[in-house]
């Protein structure tokens, strides 16, 4: 922890399915439908070429060469799919099997994915989707789409070890993309969401004698971590998770719930 005392904190302002949806008949296309396992919704299976099925009143997504699934379905991906574990699928909180533990381990590769690889779609694996989709500028979803999964092999962190060349271990805060980087060695080891200052009026004890108003901005520049508290510290504020603190005012803290824009005091 010594060590860690003296990281560099960089606060910047801002940083330079393929679904197929089946929809009426098409010639040539033969379909056979067995029951759905869990008793919701069809599952169809590809006989000689897929086609357009005629659910006009389903969403239908093609998985992969052999089967055919409504977008809509149960919470346990296994039901549907013939091999989850390395189909391009869609995943979403509440989820689990073993496509989620996929997710986890290819999250983890990429530093944004800090939990236990369980096969649980929970808070920790949706902040980490959430993660990505920040770094990419893509809409901010707690879901993982289908596309997501190359899209991630395109995180680019050049940018960022670019600007501080010469201070190799730092933690830098993107303020314009709501994320934190953690470099060590000059390698960006661990990427997380951040919310920053939300621009709102409140109202602070420090704000001069007695309190006053103040503007929630989260400060921009270099700053050094020099002061850390174990667990949860409780004011007038909230909540904050193990802080460090990078001005007697201002802390990076963990919270109960990380929202995808800034919404912090």
């Amino acid at each position: 922890m010594t060590a860690t005392l003296t990281t560099r904190l960089v606060v910047v302002g801002a940083l330079a399915l393929a679904i197929v949806l089946a929809w009426a008949h098409q010639a040539g296309a033969t379909v056979e439908t067995t029951p759905d396992p869990a008793g919701d919704a069809p599952l169809a299976r590809r006989a000689a070429a897929i086609g357009p099925v005629n659910w006009l009143s389903e969403e239908i997504a093609v998985v992969d060469t052999d089967v055919v699934v409504p977008l809509r379905g149960p919470t346990s991906v296994d039901e549907h799919y013939l091999d989850p574990a390395v189909a391009p699928i869609r995943l979403e909180p509440g989820m689990s099997g073993a496509a989620v533990e996929r997710l986890q381990r290819l999250l983890t590769e990429h530093g944004v994915f800090r939990g236990t690889i369980d096969g649980d779609y929970g808070r920790e694996t949706a902040g980490a989707v959430v993660a990505v989709h920040k770094v990419l500028g893509m809409p901010r979803e707690e879901i993982w789409h289908p596309e997501d999964w190359s899209l991630i092999e395109t995180l680019d962190h050049s940018d960022i070890l670019a600007r501080n060349p010469d201070e190799p271990d730092r933690v830098e805060v993107d303020i314009s993309r709501q994320v934190l980087f953690v470099i060590r060695d000059a390698a960006v080891t661990a990427v997380v969401p951040v919310s920053s200052g939300n621009g709102e009026r409140y109202w602070s004890a420090n704000g001069g004698p007695g309190g006053g108003y103040v503007t929630a901005e989260t400060p921009r520049g270099d700053f050094r971590l020099f002061k850390h508290l174990s667990g949860w510290k409780k004011n007038y504020l909230g909540e904050l998770y193990k802080p460090w603190y990078f001005t007697p005012y201002y802390a990076i803290h963990g919270s109960g719930r990380v929202p995808p824009q800034p919404a912090s005091h």
